[in-house]
C-alpha cells in the first residue's frame, strides 16, 4: 500500500497591496508548480524547485482579487485572497527628479492653456527620462481637495489614531468633514492645530508654498448669507494652496516613497506603509472624471482630484509601460469653472501628456 502523499502547504502572498510588475510568494515544501489566480481567472502554472523559499509570481497590470495556488503530488492549497494593485514593472524605478523640457509637449499644453477661458497651470514629467512641460506652473493655486493627499502624508508620517475608515472617506470619497476630522487628530483635537502640521510635513519634502492654514469650511445649502467677499485673489481667501509644480512633487514623493526612496525615506516612512496606507489609497480614488478620461482602459492613476465651483484640479502619477509620468493640471476662474470645461481641459492635457511621453519622451 502506498504511502499517503500530503498536499503542499497553502502559499503565502507578501503584504504589500501595491507592487510592481510580480508579487512574492512563499511556499513550503513538497510544492513543484505555482498557479496565479486573479479575478477568478487561471493564469499559466509553473514550475519551482522543491523546498521551502520564496518564489515571484508575475502578474498582469491593474487591480485584482490574487490568489495563488500550491501544487504538489499531495494535491493542491490555495493562499487567502488578497486584493492587490499590480503597477507596470518599469515603475519600480527611482528615475530622475530632474525635468528637462520636451519643445513639443510644450507647445500643446502651452496651445491648450491658451484656449481655456480660466488662469491655469500645468506641470508634466516623465519620470524615468526627465521629459515634460510646464505652463504657469508656479502660480499659487486654491487647491481644494488636492491637498488632502497632503493630509493623508501627515496621518501616515506621525499617526495620531485616524481610523483606516476615516482616511479612505477623506480620499477615496474625497470628504471634507472626514478631511476636518483628520485635522483635528493630527492637531490633539485642534484642526487648526493640525493643519500646521500637515504645512509642515509639506515643508519636510520640500515644498516651501504649499500650506494648508485650517480645516474645509463646510457649507450648508441653507441660511447661506450673500457674498460680499473678493473673489479676485483666490490665494488670499483659501486654507488650502499649493502650485502645479509642487503638487506633483508632492506626488512624485509618494511614488518614490513606494520604492523607499526620497523624503519620505528621510522622515523614516518605510515603502510598505507608503503602499499600504498612501499609495493604494491614492489608486483608488472613486473619481473617474478629469486625468481618467485621457487613459486607456486598465492604465493605473495614482492621483487626488479637487474641485469647487471655482477651480478645477486633478494632480497624479499615470503609470506607463514606459514608466510613470506625473501630470498636475489645476484651473480657477472667479466667476466659476464648469465641470464640462475643467474636465475637459484637465483630460486635454493628460492625452498631450501620454502622445508625447508614452515613449519616455524626445528631450
Amino acid at each position: 500500500m502506498s504511502p499517503v502523499v500530503a498536499a503542499p502547504p497553502a502559499p503565502v502572498v507578501a503584504p504589500a497591496p501595491v507592487v510592481f510588475g510580480h508579487t512574492t510568494v512563499r511556499i513550503g515544501p513538497r510544492t513543484v508548480r505555482v498557479q496565479a489566480e486573479v479575478d477568478a481567472r487561471s493564469r499559466l502554472a509553473f514550475p519551482v524547485r522543491r523546498g521551502p523559499r520564496r518564489v515571484s509570481v508575475p502578474l498582469p497590470v491593474g487591480r485584482w482579487t490574487l490568489r495563488v495556488r500550491a501544487i504538489g503530488p499531495g494535491g493542491v492549497r490555495m493562499s487567502a485572497p488578497r486584493v492587490v494593485w499590480v503597477l507596470p514593472k518599469s515603475g519600480a524605478r527611482l528615475g530622475t527628479t530632474k525635468g528637462r523640457l520636451d519643445r513639443r509637449l510644450q507647445a500643446d499644453v502651452t496651445a491648450l492653456t491658451g484656449r481655456l477661458p480660466a488662469i491655469s497651470g500645468v506641470y508634466v514629467q516623465h519620470l524615468l527620462t526627465g521629459c515634460g512641460a510646464g505652463v504657469n506652473a508656479g502660480a499659487p493655486f486654491p487647491t481644494a481637495s488636492v491637498l488632502k493627499a497632503g493630509i493623508l502624508l501627515d496621518a501616515v508620517r506621525r499617526p495620531a489614531g485616524a481610523s483606516a475608515s476615516l482616511l479612505d472617506q477623506m480620499v477615496l470619497d474625497s470628504s471634507d468633514r472626514a478631511a476636518n476630522q483628520v485635522l483635528a487628530i493630527q492637531g490633539g483635537g485642534d484642526g487648526v492645530a493640525g493643519a500646521a502640521r500637515v504645512t509642515e510635513t509639506l515643508r519636510a519634502i520640500g515644498l516651501q508654498q504649499a500650506l494648508v492654514r485650517r480645516p474645509y469650511i463646510i457649507e450648508e445649502t441653507a441660511g447661506r448669507p450673500i457674498p460680499v467677499e473678493t473673489t479676485a485673489q483666490p490665494a488670499l481667501f483659501t486654507n488650502f494652496v499649493g502650485s502645479p509644480y509642487e503638487m506633483a512633487r508632492m506626488f512624485i514623493v509618494i511614488h518614490r516613497g513606494a520604492l523607499g526612496g526620497g523624503a519620505l525615506r528621510t522622515l523614516r516612512v518605510g515603502s510598505l506603509r507608503v503602499r499600504s496606507q498612501i499609495t493604494r489609497r491614492l489608486l483608488d480614488v472613486k473619481d473617474r472624471t478629469k486625468l481618467v478620461q485621457a487613459l486607456p482602459s486598465g492604465m493605473p492613476l495614482l492621483h487626488k482630484t479637487g474641485y469647487t465651483e471655482e477651480v478645477k484640479h486633478d494632480v497624479g502619477v499615470i503609470y506607463t509601460r514606459s514608466g510613470p509620468i506625473v501630470v498636475a493640471a489645476m484651473t480657477w476662474s472667479a466667476s466659476g469653472v464648469s465641470d464640462g470645461t475643467g474636465d475637459g481641459f484637465i483630460a486635454e492635457v493628460g492625452r498631450a501628456a501620454l502622445r508625447r511621453l508614452s515613449g519616455g519622451g524626445r528631450c
